[in-house]
């Protein structure tokens, strides 16, 4: 006997892990310290500290793939690694890469905005997206790409209140081109495409 399309489609698919929640507020979390320790710390300070935390991340991600065993108990134990993460470089490495060279390359507000911008609208993009289950771009919601860029304009302008962000209009299509580049199917991580992207965007248009 067929079963009716929904029942038959709930059957197929796997109920979704209970790790996603503690990795989409681990993702929260950890995404948004960058961006405010880059505000809140001296610039030198943050600069140095960045550097550490990815010379620390790449001597993890070495150590991972040197000795299977540390790999596989980090993966067991930590609740933050997606599958495909399992026997590739994990997102939080290429996180603090991209915050690294962000911060060295980029104006203080624009670094903040564009880490900002991937630590908040991501998981929003995620919330969103996977029940939303209409027309999809690249396999992605755009409901989800909505979010994203509504979310993320939303956290750069509760960013301006510190005074070294400037309210400036070329915030909004930073918001939008990290959700852009969020959406579509780039081979490289969304860590680092998303905010380099987006700090690019910003920092051309604040040139006009």
């Amino acid at each position: 006997m067929k079963l009716p399309d929904p029942i038959e489609e709930f059957l197929r698919e796997p109920p979704v892990a209970p790790v996603i929640w503690p990795r989409r507020l681990f993702h929260l979390l950890a995404g948004s310290s960058l961006p405010l320790a880059i505000l809140f710390f001296p610039a030198e300070t943050a600069q140095w500290l960045l550097i550490g935390g990815s010379v620390l991340a790449v001597a993890a991600e070495l150590l991972r793939g040197l000795i299977p065993s540390v790999n596989d108990q980090l993966v067991r134990r930590l609740p933050f690694f997606k599958a495909s993460e399992r026997r590739q470089v994990t997102g939080a490495t290429y996180l603090w890469l991209s915050a690294t060279f962000l911060v060295f390359v980029f104006q203080k507000d624009v670094a903040v905005l564009a880490l900002l911008f991937l630590a908040v609208g991501d998981p929003a993009a995620a919330l969103i997206g996977v029940r939303d289950h209409r027309a999809r771009v690249f396999g992605k919601s755009l409901a989800g790409a909505f979010a994203f860029a509504c979310v993320a304009l939303g956290a750069g302008l509760l960013a301006t209140l510190h005074p070294d962000v400037p309210l400036a209009w070329w915030i909004a299509p930073g918001a939008v081109a990290a959700a852009l580049v969020e959406l579509a199917p780039l081979p490289l991580d969304d860590n680092l495409t998303v905010p380099i992207a987006s700090a690019a965007v910003m920092s051309l248009l604040a040139l006009v």
